[in-house]
């Protein structure tokens, strides 16, 4: 009996991969697809939470330009900062860190978003 349930986990583990690999891969999707830039450099990425109401939470930057090409709020040396919300976020996904993202519409809802999502819930960057 051991060794059958042995085989179903190690079966459904290689099934369906890692949720927070995914996260992290549509959470750069989405942010490249926001700036229209595919060539974006992301760093620090994390995903924090669970997966059904987890975010990926890091920095981003232009290939070309160097830290803070778009000039983000959070004064992050690495970039500007992002959050990626894992189940889509009613349509306002991703959080840019930047006065001329759609999302938040309320710019201080970004700050208080990274310290609730991203940094209580264990983000280290």
């Amino acid at each position: 009996m051991k060794r059958l349930t042995l085989l179903c986990c190690l079966a459904l583990a290689g099934c369906g991969g890692d949720w927070r690999d995914k996260a992290v891969a549509e959470a750069e999707a989405a942010v490249r697809a926001q700036r229209g830039d595919p060539a974006l450099v992301f760093t620090h990425v994390e995903v924090t939470g669970d997966s059904s109401s987890g975010q990926a939470c890091g920095t981003f930057h232009k290939a070309d330009a160097g830290a803070n090409a778009y000039g983000g709020g959070g004064g992050d040396r690495d970039g500007t900062r992002f959050i990626y919300f894992v189940d889509g976020a009613g349509g306002q996904n991703p959080y840019i860190d930047d006065p001329a993202a759609p999302y938040p519409a309320n710019k201080s809802d970004f700050a208080l978003n990274w310290r609730s999502q991203c940094l209580e819930l264990g983000y280290t960057g």
